[in-house]
């Protein structure tokens, strides 16, 4: 079902005929002895073959025949999973050209640009407006999941086109829709602890009451509430963790900045294509007026809000990683040797031996896999609620729904006896400090909601200091390389030693490594169980049965 690669409808019924014209045998006589002997006659066809015809005409590559899709008519159940996923495959996959708006022509600034730019533009511009397509860069090692280090992208916080700038590598994106979902669950339950918190301090004010932020395993640290004679409650977050003060889990990113699988869909495809979405463009900064076309290229409306929403789908249900067990059990490859699980299990042990199991948790429990967009779940917070309000048609009252379990590119996530879903992710969705060697050299990043407004506690934006980062997923780690956030390791061995350095800051300096420990474990190990470890991280698999 899904398109990896696109041929225009046309071009591809023309191969199809092609195919099926070339298919037949001309009429011939031959001879079955040169030296005269008996003739045979076998069946003719004389048909011409049909060849495919050029089309030499201009035009947009925009892939739907349609036109835009409309969210009222999504919303309003006439589109089904088949046909919306499909619609997002294309809009993915297609090359975009400058009759569909690609590329800029003005810049934030009013600066003229020249479509492109392999750096970032500056001017106003946070990167490099340099792509077509989401899947120029989401290529590798299967389509729609991560990238070479060529599809490696520079950002700019400071939007001035001036060094340095925070490098990025190509995350995949497979798992994506699954890891928002547990994050829906987990902001509930740290919300939850805190409105019980809030409870208690109003029930005796005075009393600091303090809660320690826990969800499906994950330590978020403490919180404390206070309240006055009045009332009135006031929060101590000094004791948060990983997590941003407003207890909003944020799933995407390198940084774990962004709340939804949508909010890349509309970000990289202004940012890095230059193919604005409606509900970008409806909500200007303050000092701005709409504008219909600010890139200043002549085509208005390049993705609409429904645009958006297949390609979100399309995204959140791509397949599930795994590991070289489970796709053997699944019938999809070749079962390993005695001798590779032998070293899988001992590389699995060492992994959790040292430590590195303390963040890359081996598995969560997701209770509800239905992924919905938009939703109210996650207490609201993983909806654009100013485009709720704008679009009749966004309404999380009436949410396209799939199941993961069911609907999901194949291999899915696995379910658990008792319901819902084992997903087995090796992360905690939560951020951790890297170290000084990792840390971005640019300006800090900060989070964002999912009405792409910058997140706001005690009203303060919500920075994300350069040493932090997001745990990232290992389940598909063995085949996704370079790794780490701006690609800098060739190898999962310099991976692994790139948690920390060899002379390090010392312990409660801001500019250790929270993985220094772990990382030195890995370094003092034998050279049969790092391989071992190594084995194992390799056995986890981005995977597609179509590609593989």
């Amino acid at each position: 079902m899904k398109i990896r690669r696109l041929l225009s409808a046309g071009f591809a019924l023309s191969l199809g005929t092609l195919a099926a014209h070339c298919a037949s045998r001309a009429d011939i006589t031959v001879d079955a002895d040169p030296t005269g002997g008996v003739e045979t006659t076998a069946s003719a066809d004389t048909t011409v073959p049909e060849l495919p015809v050029i089309d030499l005409s201009e035009g947009p590559a925009f892939p739907l025949e349609g036109g835009h899709l409309e969210s009222s008519a999504i919303a309003a159940g006439e589109m089904s999973f088949e046909q919306l996923f499909e619609a997002g495959a294309g809009l993915f996959h297609t090359p975009f050209n400058g009759l569909d708006g690609v590329g800029v022509a003005r810049l934030p600034d009013g600066s003229a640009l020249a479509r492109f730019s392999v750096v970032p533009a500056g001017r106003g511009a946070g990167g490099m407006i340099s792509s077509q397509s989401c899947g120029e860069c989401h290529n590798s090692p299967v389509g729609t999941s991560a990238g070479l280090a060529t599809t490696n992208r520079a950002g700019d916080p400071d939007n001035d086109g001036v060094p340095p700038f925070n490098v990025r590598s190509t995350t995949s994106l497979f798992g994506d829709g699954i890891v928002q979902l547990l994050a829906q669950e987990m902001t509930e339950e740290l919300q939850s602890i805190r409105a019980d918190a809030e409870r208690e301090a109003r029930a005796t004010p005075g009393t600091p009451v303090r809660r320690t932020l826990r969800t499906k395993g994950i330590d978020y640290g403490t919180i404390v509430a206070t309240a006055d004679a009045a009332g009135e409650v006031t929060f101590d977050l000094s004791g948060v963790q990983g997590v941003d003060g407003d207890l909003v889990v944020r799933p995407i990113g390198w940084k774990g900045d962004v709340a939804t699988v949508r909010g890349p869909v509309v970000g990289a495809s202004a940012g890095l294509m230059g193919m604005l979405a409606e509900e970008f463009l409806w909500f200007p900064p303050p000092d701005r007026e709409y504008d219909p076309d600010p890139d200043g290229d002549g085509v208005t409306r390049e993705l609409s809000v429904g645009d958006v929403t297949a390609i979100t789908i399309y995204t959140a249900a791509q397949e599930t990683p795994q590991s070289v067990e489970r796709l053997a059990e699944l019938g999809m490859v070749a079962p390993p040797d005695a001798s590779d699980l032998a070293e899988i299990y001992r590389g699995r042990a060492v992994f959790e031996e040292i430590g590195c199991a303390t963040c890359h948790v081996p598995e969560m429990r997701l209770e509800n896999t239905v992924f919905e967009e938009p939703t109210l779940r996650g207490n609201g917070n993983y909806y654009n609620r100013k485009l709720a309000e704008r679009d009749p048609g966004y309404d999380p009252a009436r949410p396209f729904r799939f199941d993961v379990l069911v609907d999901s590119e194949a291999p899915r996530v696995e379910a658990h006896p008792d319901g819902g879903a084992i997903v087995r992710l090796y992360g905690d969705l939560r951020r951790h400090h890297m170290g000084r060697h990792l840390a971005d050299p640019a300006s800090p990043e900060v989070s964002i909601t999912a009405s792409f407004e910058p997140a706001m506690v005690d009203g303060e934006v919500v920075v994300i200091a350069p040493t932090a980062f997001l745990t990232p997923e290992l389940w598909g780690v063995g085949n996704t390389g370079p790794w780490l956030h701006d690609g800098r390791a060739g190898t999962l061995e310099e991976a692994v030693r790139l948690h920390g350095e060899d002379d390090p800051p010392p312990i409660g300096d801001p500019g250790r490594s929270e993985a220094q420990e772990a990382r030195d474990a890995f370094a003092a190990l034998p050279e049969a169980d790092r391989r071992a470890l190594v084995t194992f991280l390799t056995s986890l698999r981005t995977f597609s049965p179509e590609d593989d």
